[in-house]
């Protein structure tokens, strides 16, 4: 509950002069790795978002830091995962044996689901990502890939070959849109699943998202944008969800800000 305490609180906050100095504060810690998960700026495209990246830390994802993370994933999954594992049950039942995971890093999705999904015994689970991530990836697999069902490949275009073109928090770390890259392949899978995606009602834009390792360009698209982009392509919209527990806060600017990321499932027409 407020009360005019914090009223007072906010609008001393929010003076220029102090505003300021919790923005250089801010920026100066920022650079350096706290604040992980937070993001900060807004710019209209890529090339200005990484220009304005301070290099201090590692940008994106191809680096070791980065290839290390995520290990306590491996054995569960969130509330966001569900629909995923929804839809993947029903493009196997269809007769898919095919997975493109794009962004999939050391085979997350692949390790943690199939505790409680029945995968099919001739499934290929394909997962592409930055050389660093996928490097750790097949390492981990002699360990732990005891099914001889995942791989790691190079080229993007071998997800032509796919069944179910899966991504998972990925895309919004990528120069180019989901639609772009399907619409590229010589062949379009018949199935789309896509989470953890953050969109905006109204706006499109990038921000620096912190991740605590390393700092990275962080696309934000506009809602209406991304759908009628893959209904273009021939996909149709069967499902979507919101990950509640997934936020997009950018310091300073809750315009910006996210109270909560989407997933979708997509079928071709």
């Amino acid at each position: 509950m407020r009360t005019r305490l914090h009223d007072m609180l906010d609008g001393a906050l929010a003076l220029p002069g102090i505003l300021d100095l919790r923005k250089k504060r801010f920026d100066h810690a920022f650079a350096r790795g706290a604040y992980g998960g937070t993001c900060r700026g807004v710019f209209e495209t890529y090339a200005e978002c990484a220009a304005a990246i301070p290099h201090v830390m590692p940008t994106g994802y191809d680096n070791d830091a980065m290839a290390n993370m995520y290990r306590n994933r491996l054995e569960r999954v969130f509330p966001g995962d569900y629909p995923m594992l929804l839809w993947l049950e029903k493009a196997f039942a269809a007769g898919a044996t095919k997975v493109f995971d794009l962004g999939g890093h050391v085979g997350i999705s692949y390790y943690a689901y199939r505790r409680y999904l029945d995968f099919p015994p001739n499934l290929a689970w394909h997962v592409h990502d930055v050389p660093a991530v996928m490097t750790a990836g097949r390492a981990l697999a002699q360990e732990r890939d005891t099914w001889h069902q995942l791989d790691f490949v190079d080229d993007p275009a071998s997800a032509a070959d796919s069944d179910v073109y899966f991504t998972s928090g990925c895309i919004q770390y990528l120069e180019d849109t989901l639609a772009q890259r399907l619409g590229a392949l010589e062949r379009r899978p018949q199935w789309v699943l896509v989470n953890l995606l953050p969109l905006h009602d109204k706006l499109s834009y990038w921000t620096i998202q912190s991740t605590g390792k390393a700092l990275c360009p962080y696309r934000i698209q506009k809602r209406g944008d991304f759908f009628e982009a893959l209904e273009e392509l021939g996909y149709k919209t069967l499902d979507v969800w919101e990950n509640a527990e997934k936020r997009c806060p950018i310091a300073f600017d809750p315009e910006h800000s996210l109270d909560v990321y989407y997933g979708a499932a997509l079928r071709l027409s």
